[in-house]
């Protein structure tokens, strides 16, 4: 009766195509700038091409942010079918956990560790190899610190090496990906959680779910400013703090001194994603607003 389609530069033309034939209404989910993914020039403008026919022939496009709407607005498609949708989370399986002793120490992560983790696809523009390469500027303040990456991606072997050349093998602890279900067991584990995102093309529209999941989990997050996550997210009271990608690591490591400061905005982070982005209730409200155009 509908088709809910994520999918542009893979499959949304196909499916856009079918569906026209058999008089399938389309709406698309715009969680990213798909094309901005593909290196290669050439295939990079066939691949905007290709997410430009989807997002302008698609009843209508649900985004993530109201950044990614004027997004979506640019790459022609129809003001009146796009709309903000946010994020949906989880927060059965997302959500405060106590932190499990045996499994922190089966990490190398002692009690007096300050530990900073990091959810998410590694790719060139993750942040990550900056805060690896000034990581003794982190340790300045606190010799204790630990840094939890989990995911995998392009760039996990670079940073692999990375690690192993600067001998932080004890210190930035990686665990490659693994099962969607575990994530929130890491993630109790920190005292502050991550986004350094480099700020490009690519990301400074978005939201990236990791924010709401360290949201969802009762953690505070420091993020570089994002456009669509600052227009989103603009001020602490949500749980997050912004520093640019200059100052993020000493901000980082003030931020790690002061744990009740950590405390207040974990709280309010919690606060705000069970109040916004709790899937039960958004998935009601996305039924709804499918049988509208039924």
């Amino acid at each position: 009766d509908i088709i809910f389609l994520y999918g542009s530069i893979t499959n949304g033309t196909q499916t856009l195509q079918i569906a026209k034939e058999l008089h399938i209404p389309v709406i698309f989910r715009l969680l990213d700038i798909a094309h901005g993914l593909v290196k290669i020039p050439i295939l990079k403008n066939l691949a905007k091409k290709y997410e430009s026919m989807v997002l302008s022939n698609s009843l209508k496009v649900l985004t993530t942010t109201p950044d990614m709407s004027r997004f979506a607005i640019e790459m022609g498609a129809k003001k009146e079918s796009v709309e903000y949708f946010p994020l949906g989370i989880n927060i059965d399986n997302f959500k405060p956990l106590e932190r499990d002793i045996s499994f922190r120490e089966s990490l190398g992560i002692s009690e007096n560790d300050d530990v900073i983790v990091f959810v998410g696809t590694i790719y060139p523009f993750a942040g990550l190899m900056q805060i690896v390469n000034n990581f003794e500027n982190l340790k300045k303040a606190n010799q204790n610190i630990k840094l939890l990456i989990i995911g995998g991606g392009p760039s996990y072997s670079q940073l692999k090496k990375l690690v192993i050349k600067k001998n932080l093998e004890s210190e930035v602890i990686l665990t490659n990906f693994i099962n969607q279900n575990e994530i929130p067991k890491y993630i109790s584990l920190a005292d502050i959680c991550i986004n350094p995102f480099e700020i490009n093309y690519l990301t400074n529209r978005i939201v990236p779910t990791k924010i709401i999941e360290y949201f969802a989990c009762g953690k505070p997050v420091l993020s570089t400013p994002l456009s669509g996550t600052k227009e989103l997210l603009p001020i602490e009271k949500f749980g997050i703090l912004y520093s640019n990608s200059d100052n993020f690591v000493m901000t980082l490591s003030t931020l790690l001194l002061d744990k009740n400061k950590l405390k207040q905005l974990g709280e309010q982070a919690f606060e705000y994603a069970q109040q916004n982005h709790d899937w039960k209730i958004l998935s009601k409200q996305l039924l709804k607003n499918f049988s509208t155009l039924l």
